[in-house]
């Protein structure tokens, strides 16, 4: 079981929607008469923060039928269509405001997702891999134990801060029936499809894939940096007059702070490695002396993890030579000196330190293919009905034989 697969299986149902509403066409919040920004940003903030009801889902969805979809007579319902998007916790104002036309789209896009994951449960039953406590248990821990120390680290201070245990947190979700039903098709997919597919994936294969890909592995021009942060908020539009007069007293104490490391620093620039580990608010301080991974001209990580602040990546590009460090430089983040670490040409990623992604790519990539024909075939056979309703007026007539599902996620 790949990393993917566990997010997959074992991630929070909740999902907020507020962050999709500006990529709605036709989202937009009628304009305040006073023509207050600040105002008209917290209404916003507002209404996008209050979670849609069942009834309210249920209202917005009343084009479709009760039955959706039928998967060799399982009965897919609009009651698990209205659970989905509940689980999403969908705002009001993202309900309200996307239009019929396009939430018809969506929806059918969801019911298309269920009747994929139908005909998996299906196919798990059928070869023996029954829903159960037991089978979420077993798959969790053996799961865990594939995943990379730092990741499971990351999941137990996330559990621990919610007061829970791996192993509590393991049997609260081995309860539920969704995620035995997951469980289950994770198994049958190890079992029949990627248990094969990591077996025909070589590190031969993978090789050939990087020769005949060398531009996917090309690296820019980058440097790797530490850095000492001495954090503090940047003043908002929406703060009021206390706030800012806060954030103003909590901005000059950092910036003496920062001044104060820069003056120690200049007499004694060896001392960087500590004053990053005793003083910088990031914590790469006590964990690396502040290094930061590399990254470019444009302030993004080398390894694809982020994109550094603008100001910050301009101000460490002009940095000389390494060992040299920068007077404080101010970001959104708060106040740094950046010590430049070194400079790397334009290359190529090594082979070896990219071969297990490349291998993991591959299986992915055999293990999806093979699963959509399985389910193409599947949907070719005639047992699967769908009901569309995707056109404004559409007849919630049966249609049979449907083609494959999209491979786009519907945004809400």
């Amino acid at each position: 079981m790949n990393c993917k697969s566990l997010l997959v299986l074992f991630a929070a149902s909740a999902v907020s929607l507020s962050a999709t509403a500006a990529s709605i066409p036709g989202l937009a919040l009628p304009a305040g008469g006073a023509g207050d920004e600040a105002t008209e940003a917290a209404i916003r903030r507002a209404l996008l923060s209050q979670v849609a009801s069942e009834e309210e889902v249920a209202k917005a969805l009343s084009f479709m039928p009760d039955v959706v979809a039928e998967v060799n007579g399982t009965k897919i319902t609009k009651q698990q269509i209205v659970d989905l998007l509940l689980s999403k916790k969908i705002s009001q104002q993202v309900l309200a405001l996307t239009t019929e036309s396009l939430l018809r789209t969506y929806m059918q896009q969801y019911v298309d997702q269920q009747i994929d994951t139908e005909i998996l449960k299906q196919k798990a039953k059928a070869a023996g891999f029954v829903p159960s406590e037991k089978l979420v248990k077993d798959h969790f821990d053996i799961s865990i134990k594939k995943l990379p120390s730092e990741v499971s680290e990351a999941l137990k201070d996330q559990l621990k801060e919610r007061g829970l245990t791996l192993e509590q947190y393991r049997d609260e979700i081995a309860k539920e029936a969704d995620i035995q039903a997951n469980a289950s098709i994770a198994a049958y997919e190890e079992k029949n499809f990627i248990e094969k597919a990591e077996k025909a994936v070589t590190d031969d294969a993978a090789e050939k894939f990087y020769r005949e890909n060398q531009q996917k592995f090309a690296i820019p021009e980058n440097i790797t940096v530490a850095h000492i942060l001495i954090q503090c908020a940047e003043a908002s539009p929406l703060d009021s007059k206390e706030e800012k007069e806060i954030k103003a007293k909590a901005d000059k104490l950092a910036k003496e702070q920062i001044d104060e490391i820069y003056a120690e620093l200049s007499k004694n620039p060896d001392s960087f490695d500590k004053l990053a580990q005793e003083k910088s608010n990031c914590p790469s301080g006590k964990r690396d002396n502040g290094k930061l991974p590399a990254f470019d001209k444009n302030g993004a990580t080398i390894d694809g993890a982020g994109q550094l602040d603008p100001d910050f990546a301009a101000a460490a590009y002009k940095i000389e030579k390494p060992g040299d460090f920068t007077k404080p430089v101010h970001t959104q983040f708060g106040y740094h000196i950046i010590k430049l670490l070194k400079k790397d040409p334009k290359g190529y990623l090594e082979f070896e330190k990219v071969k297990n992604e490349i291998r993991d790519f591959l299986v992915d990539k055999t293990v999806s293919e093979e699963i959509q024909a399985m389910i193409k075939d599947e949907r070719a056979k005639g047992n699967i009905k769908v009901y569309d309703f995707t056109p404004a007026k559409a007849d919630t007539k049966a249609i049979k034989n449907p083609g494959a599902a999209p491979t786009t996620a519907p945004i809400i």
